[in-house]
């Protein structure tokens, strides 16, 4: 029953095209089987023992701060400190990672794929959102997957940092709907410096990106992060705070007015603006989409949207959880999207201009 439903290859769409072509063949980790682990393979000990990857990774980070448009402050976290000259090429790959719901650098998956990376010979950078892992809230707008002027901002600031490095982003949960966003509006060229600034790329100014899960509707982490900011919140917009952590569901809480913080008429509005399809077919960045058949909060799979886009592969794995696709006797180490997203990147930058 294990090799035969359970570990199998990914389901993956792609349209005719170089990443097909050229890539694809030198990505083996999307090629064979996902074996995820025989003791935890459902989706609820996946998701469980996921968060629990914080626990197994030690590092530091150096932060950099930066500022947005609307005065929001944004956190770079460099892995190890590779944010500096080090033994490093200024040319060396960068990778970007875009966390998750109230989430952060200290998250186990953020860690362990900044890892990877740095294995490789890259450097690693975590974007910290508006009031997220220990950040002021300073602006009257807070994180929501819809903000993806903030990913333009973070990009922009490593392109002016690292001007003749491959830079690559990956988004996980909000991150990945943020990722997404961000890709179809760059790429469309919607995305542009602020007055007076040099404009330092073209579209997205990533060489290659891959969202990985689609986000939770979280209610406990929502309410944390209102609690948490409670008094720059009311300071700053006109929210009702108390209204919201009276709230018991995530609905409750949007319903109260948090789409209107964001300009926004409804909370279909919101999840419209926010949703991915729409934004699927402007992209022109090389990008993997990474979803698990079973995750707990997989809605619609945008298998039409990338099979018909040439820069686009969507990989579905038949297990995974939600941010885990644990594997190996050991679960809490490298992740299999770990191995998946940075060959990914490794083969697009090596292979794709042949």
């Amino acid at each position: 029953h294990y090799h035969s439903n359970v570990a199998v290859p990914p389901r993956l769409w792609v349209a005719d095209g170089p990443l097909r072509e050229r890539v694809l063949p030198h990505c083996s980790t999307l090629l064979k089987p996902f074996a995820p682990t025989p003791w935890a393979a459902n989706k609820h000990a996946q998701t469980i023992l996921g968060l629990m990857r914080t626990l197994t990774m030690r590092n530091h980070y150096n932060r950099q701060l930066i500022l947005t448009v609307d005065g929001a402050t944004l956190g770079l976290d460099w892995f190890d400190g590779c944010g500096g000259g080090g033994a490093l090429s200024a040319t060396a790959p960068i990778l970007l990672v875009c966390h998750g719901i109230n989430g952060g650098s200290h998250e186990g998956y953020a860690k362990w794929v900044c890892a990877a990376a740095v294995a490789r010979g890259w450097r690693a950078v975590v974007l910290n959102y508006r009031g997220c892992n220990g950040l002021p809230f300073t602006a009257p707008r807070g994180y929501a997957a819809t903000l993806s002027h903030d990913v333009y901002t973070a990009v922009y600031s490593v392109r002016a940092r690292f001007p003749g490095a491959p830079v690559f982003a990956v988004g996980y949960s909000l991150g990945g709907l943020k990722l997404t966003k961000y890709l179809g509006e760059a790429d469309a060229g919607l995305h542009v410096p602020p007055p007076g600034a040099p404009r330092l790329f073209a579209g997205s100014g990533l060489d290659a990106a891959a969202p990985v899960t689609p986000p939770p509707p979280l209610w406990c982490r929502l309410r944390e992060h209102l609690s948490h900011h409670k008094a720059e919140i009311q300071a700053l917009t006109r929210f009702d705070v108390e209204s919201a952590l009276a709230a018991w569901t995530v609905g409750e809480i949007e319903d109260r007015g948090l789409p209107a913080s964001f300009g926004f008429s409804s909370r279909q509005q919101y999840y419209e603006v926010a949703g991915s399809l729409d934004y699927i077919p402007a992209i022109t960045t090389p990008t993997l989409m990474l979803l698990a058949e079973d995750d707990p909060f997989l809605g619609v799979i945008p298998d039409a949207e990338c099979s018909r886009n040439p820069n686009t592969l969507l990989a579905v794995t038949r297990r995974g959880g939600h941010v885990a696709f644990l594997q190996g006797a050991w679960p809490l180490g490298k992740a299999y999207m770990d191995d998946a997203v940075t060959e990914f990147f490794d083969a697009t930058l090596k292979h794709l201009h042949e």
